[in-house]
């Protein structure tokens, strides 16, 4: 991208018609953005984040580029971070907009953890693997595709499900739930997971939680959140998951469970039932994020790389210099450092008020260090 490109700096709600026109003929015509994260109802869903702005890249007028972000001081987030599993520039490949050039444009430090780009690197990001499942052939081509690649462990879950079924009935699938205390269900069960796992909790700050409501309805057959839920035959609530929706992918965000019924493997049972409904409605994809970790081993496959690193501005910056001293030390600095960049982007992202920043800094350096200095809890 040349310097005569001209770059505006709006509220995402602020976007005009015509710049909406040109972002849905990008994402139409540019291979790679056609993902929910990448939809500007996404970054209209999340024009009240706190720091919440649009850059709009303009060539004699013209858009050719957006990027939704949020700003904490000098650095720059994806806008909806932490949420907002993937991220980039809506622009075509031959623009040139890379993070390093978003940063100087920008004039901070830009942090992501699941860069969108076209191609296998981006310089001085590290490559992440995204898992996803392809559905598009029916209901019938996903079964057996998926019992071919791992007959033992879909055994396993089928043993289980009949231990549920003989203690609490069939279990009652719903594919798209709109009552309202299901979110709340949901949010409260992930918020006693990272209590117990002393994860950061992002729905604390409360913007977070006003972003899935938000999403949630605004709810249409064409985007939106989908609620999920599993029941037992009496109607108890044993396993939910919220995930982002554009009809064509489908991308699971917030699982969870009942931890009562842990023993039931509920989670796995639903995403089975989240995969053969999307495949049955038409889906083309449903995206289980970044990572291998897991089940998604035997429920998705590799579907491309996203990328994780920082872009600096202009200035130095002496987060960035702390870390390099660390990355040059001995073992295990360089796993501690990795650690502590992904709470602390968390952190960044959620708290925006001093007190908080600092109670969440504190106890996000003491859980790294147990957990890769291997100190005592």
């Amino acid at each position: 991208m040349d310097e005569a490109t001209e770059i505006e700096i709006i509220r995402p709600d602020a976007l005009r018609p015509e710049d909406r026109a040109a972002w849905d003929a990008l994402r139409a015509s540019e291979p790679g953005l056609d993902h929910p994260y990448l939809d500007p109802r996404y970054a209209l869903a999340a024009a009240g984040v706190p720091g919440a702005a649009l850059a709009v890249f303009r060539r004699r007028g013209a858009a050719v580029g957006f990027f939704p972000f949020q700003r904490r001081g000098r650095l720059i987030q994806p806008l909806g971070a932490p949420l907002t599993d993937y991220h980039g520039v809506i622009a075509a490949a031959g623009e040139g907009l890379d993070p390093a050039t978003v940063a100087r444009r920008l004039g901070g430090v830009l942090r992501a953890g699941g860069w969108m780009a076209p191609g296998t690197t981006v310089p001085g990001f590290i490559a992440r693997t995204r898992m996803s499942t392809d559905v598009s052939g029916g209901r019938e081509a996903l079964a057996a595709r998926l019992e071919e690649r791992s007959h033992r462990f879909f055994k396993n879950m089928r043993r289980l499900k009949r231990g549920f079924e003989r203690e609490y009935g069939e279990p009652v699938f719903t594919w798209d739930e709109r009552d309202p205390a299901v979110l709340d269900w949901i949010v409260a069960r992930k918020r006693d997971q990272y209590r117990r796992s002393r994860r950061h909790d992002v729905f604390a700050c409360g913007w977070t939680v006003d972003l899935l409501r938000v999403l949630f309805e605004m709810r249409t057959p064409e985007f939106g959140l989908r609620l999920t839920s599993l029941r037992t035959a009496s109607g108890e609530l044993v396993a939910a998951e919220a995930s982002l929706d554009d009809g064509r992918t489908l991308h699971l965000w917030f699982p969870t469970y009942d931890p009562a019924f842990a023993r039931h493997g509920l989670g796995t049972i639903l995403t089975r039932l989240e995969l053969e409904r999307a495949a049955a409605e038409g889906y083309r994809l449903v995206d289980f994020g970044a990572g291998e970790e897991g089940y998604k081993s035997a429920l998705a496959e590799p579907g491309g790389v996203v990328f994780e690193g920082v872009a600096e501005g202009p200035r130095p910056d002496l987060t960035r210099l702390a870390g390099r001293l660390l990355a040059a030390g001995p073992a295990p600095l360089p796993r501690l450092q990795l650690s502590l960049s992904r709470r602390f982007d968390i952190i960044n992202a959620c708290e925006t008020r001093a007190a908080g920043w600092w109670a969440a800094a504190a106890s996000a350096a003491a859980a790294a260090a147990r957990k890769t200095l291997g100190a005592p809890a």
